[in-house]
């Protein structure tokens, strides 16, 4: 794949991102420069060639091509965009803009136990701030911030100050730059990387999102992160530190220059291909004010066709849009061109539209837009009732969800309500457990979501149970990626109920020792991506742990335990002092319950 991939469609998806983002932020977010050489000029607006083309390749196709992949230079870029029919200028910016500094290496310790670090980790880095709930305490950050994170949810890691006048952490406060690299460590590996998108010092906002050490110090001195990339194996770090002539183990923020940075990335990881947030384009004022409810509304009321003499709605728009949701829930492009929409989304209309229906999928490519979540990029609105497949062949359009509702979309709660709106409205008498699967939500049938997407993948254990044979198992190598849990958590809320069930305040001894589960009430599997954290765990016994995960047991907001299947009480959940719960977390599980009550019926 490369730039003759690229389609006009993808283009003008690209600049609409761009026009949504500012060109600074859009570049930020995709790994790109300045254009130095060669613009490109729409409707009398500039923009970086590179970046547009790397982002318009993974609208036309799903990949995206980063700065590194234009061999041919741009010129080469310049000769791709003029062929599809843009306009490109050249040398315009070029006598002006500096070049972009070559990113440092900043060293930042995670902190152990005591300064909560795998816990502030997990919040403001894997999971993220949401922008609304420190709005209040911003300040003029708020704008940066908001136009940083489109989704309205910040990756923010902080540092404490110090008293001390030229050690290695007051030099790496005072010279690190937007564009350097972070490396996070603990237990004498680096386990993630970040890219510094922002840097910024506030207190109060600091105290809202972490609170304070023993000392009653913050995390003042603040970076916002773009992408974060956890590194599937943590990377033995005395080689790279040594090479770099820093003391191990990391206790203190370092930096090193470029050059020492350059120099141990063999020692790293090769970096990946970003993680690509959903694009962004212009809203109308409309969608812009869309609201959870709005959406929820949205998606109970689109405009179906009905077949004549059936007042039954046609599945396809439905279909098209759980489709399109399992994309927001696996952070993939909201966007896809025609032809990747019309290889994923035929079979699912084929086996859950309504019976004798017409596998059509430009039906909801084209008309989805008339539901105000959905946008079409590459072909005049006024191309007809809905374009033939043969037109749509030839331009390759791109479509998707709008930016705004997907940004609600990115709430696992709101998807969650999202995919029960759809499946009880036009999916009565579907195998609604399947449909998820074959959709790409399989994780909403457990509360704890797909942990390990490979496990029993092969089916290796029912075949085995065939062939009877003398001596040991057979044993076989398997390669997976598991979520990394804290165990001192689990162990914290154990202990806080002496290991006896919240639910039935059963005590178990297991080899002469009290035996508890710590089950997560929103799983951190997909796509439920909920918080390792103590307000999101209970302490049960196996039985309550198996019923609380299969959603066969919730928590009503009486704190009452009912079957999910009849509300018959199973008695009062048991809280202690020390262990707060989440209500937000309970309320997931409930509305998890909803939908499984649903697929059942």
């Amino acid at each position: 794949m490369g730039l003759g991939d690229i389609t006009r469609a993808g283009v003008l998806a690209a600049v609409a991102e761009c026009q949504g983002l500012g060109r600074e932020t859009f570049r930020r977010r995709y790994g790109f420069g300045r254009a130095l050489t060669y613009v490109l000029v729409v409707d009398g607006d500039s923009y970086d060639s590179k970046a547009i083309a790397g982002v318009a390749h993974l609208y036309s196709v799903g990949t995206l091509l980063s700065a590194d992949d234009f061999s041919g230079g741009a010129r080469t870029v310049a000769h791709r965009l003029r062929a599809l029919g843009f306009a490109v200028e050249d040398g315009s910016i070029a006598a002006d803009r500096p070049q972009q500094a070559e990113p440092q290496i900043l060293l930042q310790p995670r902190g152990g136990a005591r300064l909560r670090g795998a816990q502030n980790f997990a919040k403001s880095v894997h999971q993220g701030i949401r922008i609304s709930d420190i709005q209040d305490v911003l300040g003029d950050q708020a704008t940066t911030l908001n136009a940083l994170y489109p989704d309205g949810i910040a990756r923010l890691w902080g540092a404490t100050p110090t008293a001390q006048a030229n050690n290695e952490k007051v030099r790496a406060l005072r010279d690190r730059r937007v564009g350097d690299d972070v490396y996070f460590y603990t237990a004498n590996h680096f386990f993630a990387r970040a890219r510094i998108l922002h840097l910024f010092t506030s207190s109060p906002v600091a105290r809202r999102v972490w609170g304070a050490d023993s000392d009653n110090a913050t995390w003042e001195h603040i970076m916002a992160l773009g992408d974060v990339e956890e590194f599937p194996t943590p990377v033995l770090a005395a080689p790279v530190l040594r090479r770099m002539n820093v003391r191990a183990p990391l206790w203190s923020l370092t930096l090193r220059s470029p050059e020492s940075y350059r120099s141990v990335l063999p020692l790293l990881p090769a970096k990946s291909r970003p993680v690509v947030p959903s694009p962004l384009t212009r809203p109308s004022a409309t969608a812009d004010q869309l609201t959870a409810e709005g959406l929820l509304e949205r998606l109970g009321s689109l405009r179906t066709h009905r077949q004549p003499g059936s007042r039954t709605p046609s599945r396809h728009q439905p279909l098209a849009l759980l489709w399109a949701i399992s994309r927001i829930s696996a952070d993939r492009p909201r966007l896809t061109p025609w032809a990747l929409f019309r290889t994923e989304v035929s079979p699912l209309l084929a086996e859950f539209g309504l019976p004798g229906s017409k596998v059509t999928p430009e039906y909801p490519f084209w008309h989805l837009r008339g539901s105000d979540l959905w946008e079409v990029h590459g072909m005049e609105r006024d191309a007809g009732t809905a374009p033939g497949t043969g037109a749509l062949d030839t331009h390759q359009p791109v479509a998707g969800l709008t930016r705004t509702s997907a940004e609600l979309l990115r709430d696992p709660l709101i998807r969650l309500q999202a995919v029960i709106k759809l499946c009880s409205t036009y999916f009565d008498g579907v195998d609604q457990r399947e449909l998820l699967n074959r959709v790409g939500l399989a994780g909403y049938a457990t509360a704890d979501g797909l942990v390990d997407e490979d496990e029993d993948a092969d089916g290796q254990e029912g075949a085995a149970a065939t062939e009877r044979a003398s001596g040991p198992a057979a044993r076989r190598t398997r390669t997976s990626s598991q979520l990394v849990r804290d165990a001192a958590i689990a162990t914290r809320v154990k202990e806080l109920h002496g290991h006896a069930c919240q639910i039935c305040e059963t005590r178990l001894q297991y080899k002469r020792r009290p035996y508890s589960e710590a089950a997560h009430i929103r799983g951190l599997g997909t796509p439920h991506d909920g918080p390792d954290e103590l307000p999101n765990l209970l302490c049960l016994c196996p039985n309550h742990h198996v019923l609380f995960d299969g959603l066969e047991i919730y928590v009503d907001v009486d704190g009452v335990v009912r079957h999910t299947h009849g509300d018959e009480s199973v008695g009062r959940l048991r809280q202690r002092n020390g262990h707060p719960i989440d209500e937000a977390h309970l309320d997931y599980h409930r509305t998890l319950c909803e939908l499984s009550r649903i697929m059942r019926s």
